[in-house]
C-alpha cells in the first residue's frame, strides 16, 4: 500500500517560564493509505501533540515530515490551510462548535471555507452523516441547547462531511454512550471501507483501539 504519512520526530519540546518538557523523542511513524491506526499512552506522552503535527496545526519540532508525497516544510500557508480543510478531517476535543451557529451550519462549515475548490458536494451525503449518528433532531438548535454527547457527535460530522483522505480522531467515543460510541465507531469504519480512507485514532477505550489495524503505545521519554 501506498505510505501516507512518513514522520520522524527528533524532538518535540514544551516551555514554560520555570521548566521544559520534552515529548515524542525520537518518536517515527509510517501509515499507510487506507489504514487504521490507533494511539494509546498515558495522559501527558503526547498522543493530542502527535495528532496536531500529523494534521499540519503544529509545526514547532525537530524533525521531518512527508505527507501525500510531498515535505510539509516546504509547503505555503495556502497550502497547507486547504489540506487541512479538504484533504485532513479533524475530531479533535478543541474542536470548539460556534454558538452563533445551528449544529447544521456547524457541521457545512468546511464547505464555506473550501470555496471554489471544494469536492462536489452532495444533499445525500450531508443526510446519510446526519442519519448514521442519529443527530438530525438537534441540526436547527445551536450548540449551547445541546448536550456534551450531542455536540461530540456534531463535531465529528464536520470532521468527516468532507469525505477527507485522513481523519484524526482525538478520543472521538469519551463522551457519548454504549449506542452512539457504536454509530461513531461504525462510521468511521464504514468510510474507511468505503473510501479507503485513514484513520488515526487516539483513545483511552482499549476495546476501540484493539478494532484498529495497529495499535501504538507511546510511552513518556526516559
Amino acid at each position: 500500500m501506498t505510505k501516507i504519512i512518513d514522520l520522524s520526530i527528533k524532538e518535540k519540546t514544551y516551555k514554560s517560564k520555570n521548566s521544559q518538557l520534552s515529548i515524542l523523542n525520537n518518536f517515527n511513524l509510517a501509515v499507510a493509505a487506507g489504514e487504521k491506526t490507533a494511539i494509546v499512552g498515558e495522559s501527558g506522552v503526547g498522543k493530542s501533540s502527535l495528532l496536531n503535527i500529523i494534521g499540519l496545526i503544529d509545526r514547532n519540532y525537530v524533525g521531518a515530515y512527508t505527507l501525500f508525497g510531498s515535505k510539509t516544510n516546504s509547503l505555503h500557508t495556502s497550502e497547507l490551510a486547504q489540506w487541512r480543510n479538504q484533504k485532513i478531517g479533524f475530531v479533535l476535543q478543541e474542536s470548539a462548535l460556534i454558538n452563533s451557529l445551528t449544529i447544521e451550519d456547524n457541521i457545512k462549515l468546511p464547505l464555506l471555507y473550501a470555496g471554489s475548490g471544494k469536492k462536489e458536494f452532495k444533499a445525500e451525503d450531508f443526510e446519510s452523516v446526519v442519519d448514521a449518528i442519529g443527530i438530525k433532531p438537534i441540526l436547527k438548535k445551536k450548540p449551547l441547547e445541546c448536550s456534551g454527547g450531542e455536540k461530540a457527535r456534531a463535531v465529528f460530522a464536520r470532521g468527516v462531511i468532507m469525505k477527507p483522505q485522513i481523519i484524526l480522531a482525538d478520543e472521538p467515543t469519551a463522551s457519548l454512550d454504549v449506542e452512539n460510541k457504536e454509530r461513531i465507531v461504525t462510521l468511521l469504519f464504514k468510510m474507511n471501507k468505503e473510501f479507503s480512507t485513514t484513520i488515526i485514532t487516539v483513545t483511552h477505550d482499549l476495546e476501540i483501539a484493539n478494532r484498529h489495524d495497529r495499535v501504538i503505545h507511546l510511552e513518556r521519554n526516559k
